[in-house]
């Protein structure tokens, strides 16, 4: 439901429907997918299995990390600010 709310947030910002509203939909599950997929691995690397919450609090970092860029940044710059969002919320160096 947070997944879904997010993009009327993120499309509907644009106050219309167009190819804007449609690439704010896109990089917002681009990045949310990225970081939840980020954070499964990073938690299956350091514990030995992943879990559904930390595949959830990848994807929410991935959210919460692609607002403030979802007009400006596309699908490749969605992937590199969702695998950022895990790395830094789970503690991993990005450098």
């Amino acid at each position: 439901m947070l997944w879904v709310g997010w993009f009327g947030f993120n499309s509907g910002s644009e106050l219309a429907a167009d190819g804007t509203a449609g690439m704010a939909m896109a990089v917002t599950h681009i990045s949310a997918a990225m970081a939840g997929f980020t954070w499964r691995l990073i938690e299956w690397s350091s514990r030995g299995k992943p879990s559904a919450l930390g595949i959830v609090t990848g994807a929410v970092a991935g959210l919460v990390a692609i607002t403030p860029a979802f007009g400006f940044v596309g699908p490749v710059g969605a992937l590199a600010i969702g695998l950022a969002s895990a790395c830094c919320a789970t503690g991993v160096p990005t450098a």
